[in-house]
């Protein structure tokens, strides 16, 4: 009886151990995924942009820590080429046709879109952090006293936390709009996770954690920055995005799709 106990003592912690290795490997993967490295589709040269990536990013944090007007510039440029981008390429008809009939196929030629558009996430999210850095410091000391320091903090990582849980339901693949790439259904409509308490928890809530941080960093800049790159998005959903689901999704919803 003794030993039965054990070989199920035994399992369960072996059943607890492959769960936790395999929830750890599926976290690792979201967040590099949504930073703009897509594990499962990885390349040499994907590898390449990333490391070149990485180390500008560490010349701006180490040798251009305050230069507030290299930030500005940096974020306007790369704003200005996220919106043009997504828009060009995923619009009815959009560039992406041109992705597919330059490498041969629509699996080759969403993986090159995806490659450029990881690599735009990723100097996204560094022009805003290097907006938020570089400017810290620009609000009133208050923030970083008592309740409203923990409460930041508690935001930051429900923002995070929402993204994370939404990029996770709806899948890596719509994440980076493979659906609208290839003009056609590719998943079912979600409703599921935090789709169930949000209409668009991905470009709502899901942006928190970047408005937590910048006030963290006391950035007025910072949350500008923010703001100004949410507002694009919300954009690109408005006058691109919704049509797409529109046509393309209707069958699957009952009513309009809102905001």
């Amino acid at each position: 009886m003794n030993s039965k106990n054990a070989i199920k003592r035994e399992n369960r912690i072996q059943y607890y151990f492959t769960n936790l290795f395999k929830e750890t490997n599926i976290f690792i993967e979201l967040v590099a995924s949504i930073s703009g490295f897509v594990i499962k589709h990885t390349t040499q040269p994907r590898i390449i942009a990333l490391l070149l990536s990485f180390i500008f990013f560490i010349y701006l944090v180490n040798y251009q820590p305050y230069n507030y007007t290299l930030a500005i510039f940096y974020f306007v440029m790369i704003e200005v080429f996220y919106i043009c981008f997504i828009t060009l390429v995923l619009s009815e008809d959009g560039y992406r046709h041109w992705f597919i009939k330059k490498w041969g196929s629509e699996n080759e030629g969403y993986l090159a879109y995806e490659a450029t558009l990881g690599f735009i996430f990723f100097h996204n999210a560094v022009s805003i952090g290097y907006i938020i850095s570089s400017t810290a410091g620009s609000l009133p000391d208050f923030i970083h006293k008592g309740f409203l320091y923990i409460l930041l903090v508690i935001v930051c990582i429900f923002g995070f936390t929402m993204k994370l849980w939404a990029a996770r339901v709806v899948s890596i693949d719509i994440y980076y709009w493979k659906d609208m790439f290839l003009g056609k259904k590719i998943a079912g409509f979600v409703k599921t996770g935090p789709y169930k308490y949000f209409k668009n928890p991905m470009y709502g809530v899901g942006q928190f954690q970047a408005y937590a941080l910048a006030a963290l960093c006391g950035s007025k800049y910072g949350l500008i920055a923010v703001l100004i790159n949410q507002l694009i998005v919300f954009t690109f959903f408005y006058l691109v995005e919704k049509k797409f689901i529109r046509r393309v999704y209707q069958n699957a919803i009952s009513q309009p799709v809102t905001n």
